[in-house]
């Protein structure tokens, strides 16, 4: 590295902690007049917070943010542009903080607002459409704008993902050179990391409104910075930047298709954001942001893999990342946090219901997206595939046979796919059956691509390594995909460590078949600490992750040290003698046991 950007690196490093001192210090300042004078936040029924929590967090950030930047940074035409555009959308999120404003009227402004910036410059240059440049800037600006505004739904949330996503928009931008970008992620990253100290769980402040709308246009400037005039392609302008934001930007993108699905309105406050539903399923507030901080972090390293690629596979890496956002949006679907219609509660049918092919399709909506998600895996796994072939380097004639090939080659596969029976499985419950049936129809495609190949163009031109390496990546990603709902709710349930915990006598058959449906039962609330077996070969073996603690005399002993609250005898036709012990272990101690069978998870 340079003398000079080094020195450049030195001064946005000095700008950040410049900002993290300034939120530290007068975060605490804004709470206490917060506190004082009533601008709090009360429990209500349609917010996850049942604290009351000082409001107005957002004057902290925004005064930080403004005196950072005038103090390290040269104010030009587009830093005089950010603090003004930033000034308002602050004003209009105050505003809603004291009063507040009606969803139409705020989108409204955000609306006026964008356009106000757009129109100073602050804009994406596409050459080739320029047309799009003014309205894709507008809508980027407002959609960011309310992603942080909904992400801002759980302590620390917003603020440690904007922390993330501002540190990798300025490692982007030192990256090629535009230091005054570096210095104000910098700026943003210190206000953010300033206030999670009062932020996180569990917080002592809201950033409110004020704070998110802040943090939702500076980030949208800051991932955008580096497209104003560099940029000719829309793939490169937006895939970076949607990397570097994929978290709220999924956030507000569920939120909105869930609640129009079930017909809510999407401008009303709930708890069924993906962080919501997290906790749902059993994770802390703490195990909730701290995942999806990982996630953003993971995002933004993929951004800037994306950004040494040709637009080619940056579009298969892109859709890759859509493709696994989607089955974590399947798998987040799940989660009931929506009250029951009762019209739809209750009763048959409405006579009146659509029976036509579209409203067929609309009830099968998974299949559907279960083919879309297909879909992508193919196609990126066969640009993958190339770029493996050719270490990385992807010739613009390799990348026409790519274009020209790839329908063809979705066609036979999907096909292939759906004839194998790949789409009447049930993921949660994939078994070596399963497996076979995704390893035939992938090995059927693969062949049947090949032959097609061999017959429309005759192999020229065309690597047969390729199409091997193509059918491999193919089976993982599909099976991967398939899998990744069964490893979600093993990690859940890992990390949640919630429920009775249950110990399970009998380690055999009928002990795993138990297992299984206490595991596997989104219903289920009991947690399966191990198994006890009289074989004593079975000691220290593991059992779809639970382990085998050793035989019936260790009863005692876990029982007294608080560990075990419920005993499964799953044992077919146990004997009297330990049904005896059981008893006596178990019922002086109020400790509940019964007797269980595989798959009885109603008596359980």
């Amino acid at each position: 590295m340079s003398p000079d950007a080094l020195q450049h690196v030195g001064t946005a490093g000095l700008a950040g902690l410049t900002a993290l001192g300034l939120t530290f210090a007068l975060t605490p300042i804004i709470r206490s007049l917060a506190v004082r004078y009533g601008w709090v936040a009360k429990p209500v029924e349609d917010r996850w917070g049942k604290r009351v929590i000082a409001r107005l967090g957002g004057v902290a950030m925004f005064l930080s943010f403004v005196a950072a930047t005038l103090v390290w940074v040269r104010v030009s035409w587009d830093v005089l542009t950010l603090l003004v555009g930033a000034t308002m959308v602050f004003g209009l999120g105050l505003v809603d903080d004291l009063r507040r404003m009606p969803p139409y009227t705020k989108l409204l402004a955000q609306l006026l607002i964008g356009c106000a910036l757009v129109l100073s410059g602050m804009r994406i240059t596409l050459i080739q459409w320029i047309w799009l440049s003014i309205p894709i800037s507008v809508l980027w600006f407002v959609l960011v704008m309310n992603a942080f505004n909904l992400l801002d739904n759980m302590d620390g949330l917003a603020a440690g993902v904007g922390a993330v996503a501002a540190g990798f928009c300025g490692l982007h931008a030192g990256m090629t050179g535009q230091w005054m970008v570096a210095t104000v992620a910098a700026i943003v990253t210190g206000i953010c990391l300033g206030f999670l100290r009062y932020n996180f769980p569990p917080a002592k402040i809201f950033m409110g409104d004020s704070g998110s709308h802040l943090l939702g246009l500076s980030l949208a400037a800051l991932a955008m910075v580096g497209s104003w005039r560099h940029s000719t392609q829309l793939v490169s302008v937006l895939a970076v930047p949607t990397l570097v934001l994929a978290v709220p930007i999924f956030d507000t993108c569920f939120v909105t298709i869930q609640r129009l699905l079930h017909r809510q309105h999407p401008f009303t406050g709930g708890m069924d954001h993906v962080s919501h539903r997290l906790a749902v399923l059993g994770l802390s507030p703490r195990q909730t942001v701290v995942a999806l901080y990982v996630v953003s972090i993971s995002l933004g390293f993929l951004s800037i893999a994306a950004t040494t690629l040709k637009p080619l596979p940056a579009i298969a890496l892109w859709l890759s990342v859509l493709t696994a956002l989607v089955l974590f949006g399947l798998y987040l679907a799940r989660v009931k946090v929506y009250r029951l219609d009762r019209r739809s509660s209750s009763g048959p049918p409405h006579p009146s219901l659509p029976t036509t092919p579209i409203g067929t399709m609309l009830l099968h909506k998974r299949r559907l997206l279960e083919i879309l998600v297909d879909f992508s895996i193919v196609s990126s796994a066969y640009v993958f595939a190339h770029l493996l072939r050719f270490e990385g380097i992807v010739t613009v004639e390799y990348q026409q046979r790519i274009v020209q090939s790839l329908p063809l080659i979705l066609l036979i596969k999907i096909a292939c796919f759906a004839g194998c029976g790949l789409y009447r499985g049930v993921w949660r419950y994939l078994s070596l059956s399963d497996i076979t049936v995704m390893f035939k129809a992938v090995t059927l495609g693969s062949i049947l691509s090949s032959l097609a190949l061999l017959y429309v163009w005759r192999f020229e031109g065309y690597s047969r390594a390729v199409l091997i390496i193509d059918g491999m990546l193919t089976f993982l990603g599909v099976g991967g995909s398939r899998l990744l709902e069964r490893l979600l709710d093993e990690w859940i349930r890992g990390a949640a460590e919630q429920g009775v915990p249950v110990l399970i006598i009998g380690a055999g058959e009928t002990g795993v078949g138990v297992l299984r449906s206490l595991k596997y039962e989104s219903k289920s609330l009991h947690r399966v600490i191990g198994f006890l077996d009289d074989d004593i070969r079975k000691f220290g073996e593991r059992i779809y992750g639970s382990p085998v603690l050793g035989t019936r005399a260790q009863l005692i002993t876990l029982i007294e040290e608080g560990h075990v609250r419920e005993v499964f005898i799953a044992i077919t036709d146990p004997p009297g003698d330990l049904l005896h012990y059981v008893r006596q272990c178990c019922e002086p101690r109020g400790v509940v046991w019964k007797v269980v069978t595989a798959g009885v998870t109603d008596a359980v």
